[in-house]
């Protein structure tokens, strides 16, 4: 019967810092989508990479990747298990856990 219970909670807790996980990168990425939307307002274009907008890829351990669509779309992303991932897409102006195409990005 312990046994269970121990499991029950392992898989509790797994949850939810996995829960916690995907929702503090998501704040760290609409800090970035901040400076990208900065960026685009005094610029009047999208930047070509995060470097452009002195914003490293990796913050805590974790790969943010950008990508611009066109002169008005782009996509941010981080991954969350192998294979899967949050995408950020402009047109919507919300994150995703489905990846789809968006202008010109392309699968």
């Amino acid at each position: 019967m312990r046994k269970k219970y121990s499991i029950l909670l392992g898989f509790l807790i797994l949850l939810f810092v996995s829960c916690n996980y995907v929702e503090h990168n998501i704040s760290v990425g609409n800090s970035i989508v901040e400076k990208i939307e900065e960026y685009r307002n005094e610029n009047d274009t999208l930047p070509i990479s995060l470097v452009e907008i002195g914003q490293d890829e990796i913050i805590d351990g974790v790969m943010f990747c950008y990508e611009k669509a066109d002169s008005n779309n782009y996509i941010l992303w981080f991954g969350t298990t192998l294979g899967e991932g949050m995408y950020y897409y402009s047109d919507t102006r919300e994150w995703n856990d489905q990846l789809r195409n968006i202008s010109s990005v392309q699968q």
